[in-house]
């Protein structure tokens, strides 16, 4: 297990998570100091709002609590990083969260009218953005995201080849970078077909958070919205998968028992730990990678 000092204020963290069940427990503050969810939506220490009201809310609701059951973009991630979530209480920076804030909204309007938005699975939840139905009964599913051109670029696949004016993309299917997209909407159709839904297409569409910039281009991303295709993976090997990191995830709350720590796909190299993890001051590979690297 972690073994951690907990002073007073972290054990009043727990003692507030513990009571709201709410992981995600206290902003920082533009002057760095923290203040607990609840009191900042109260009212503000500072007196002058950093944020709107409802902004601050929405990101206080972004970090859902644990409902027993794990979800399938939980089990996309590191077992460590999710447990970390649901057991300790963690602090965030409202302005880390502009652009997954920006996202969820992006959703919510992409959605209405439509069939979207629907929770289905029993053990292991999901949560698609759109099933699109066609002429002959089956459907097209969809999935938003709203990625930087440097995820984009990865996601496509693209490769640079040449120097300056002389610069030329290509797409290298070697270099496509979607695994775990494709994890995701293939456990989307399976939960679908469960309840007679036959989906025949599965589409990413991708909105470029920086499209139409110079850095956007130089990375070959020339479009501002792109339609990717994702491919259907064998039914045995995606239960498989999600199984599994269930399992794992359940086993390490049951026991109360530390899993391993994020493996490099998880932690993007160790990226995520350095700069993207709001639970990495819980983690040894969170605390080795934020002093320097292992």
């Amino acid at each position: 297990m972690l073994q951690r000092v907990a002073g007073i204020k972290d054990k009043l963290k727990l003692l507030y998570l513990k009571e709201y069940n709410m992981p995600l427990i206290s902003f920082v503050c533009p002057n760095g100091k923290e203040v607990l969810v609840k009191v900042c939506l109260t009212k503000c220490p500072l007196g002058d709002r950093c944020m709107s009201l409802p902004t601050l809310k929405l990101i206080a609701e972004s970090d859902r609590p644990w409902t027993g059951k794990p979800s399938t973009t939980q089990l996309l991630n590191g077992t460590m990083l999710e447990w970390l979530k649901i057991t300790q209480p963690y602090s965030v920076d409202p302005q880390n969260r502009a652009f997954a804030l920006l996202g969820t909204i992006h959703h919510s309007k992409l959605s209405q009218n439509f069939i979207s938005e629907v929770k289905l699975g029993d053990e292991i939840t999901g949560t698609f953005d759109l099933i699109w139905p066609e002429p002959d009964g089956r459907y097209i599913l969809y999935d938003y995201k709203t990625w930087g051109s440097y995820r984009v670029a990865k996601a496509l696949g693209l490769v640079k080849e040449g120097k300056g004016k002389d610069a030329r993309f290509s797409i290298s299917p070697t270099e496509v970078d979607l695994v775990e997209e494709q994890l995701q909407l293939n456990h989307y159709r399976l939960l679908l077909a469960e309840r007679g839904v036959e989906v025949s297409q599965m589409l990413l569409q991708i909105t470029v958070r920086d499209g139409g910039t110079f850095i956007a281009s130089s990375r070959g991303i020339t479009k501002n919205i792109y339609i990717i295709p994702i491919v259907f993976l064998e039914d045995a090997e995606v239960k498989q998968y999600f199984r599994t990191k269930a399992d794992r995830l359940l086993l390490a709350l049951e026991f109360n028992q530390q899993p391993p720590p994020c493996n490099n796909r998880e932690s993007w190299d160790g990226r995520r730990c350095k700069e993207y993890c709001e639970v990495a001051n819980y983690c040894p590979k969170g605390i080795l990678e934020q002093r320097g690297g292992i």
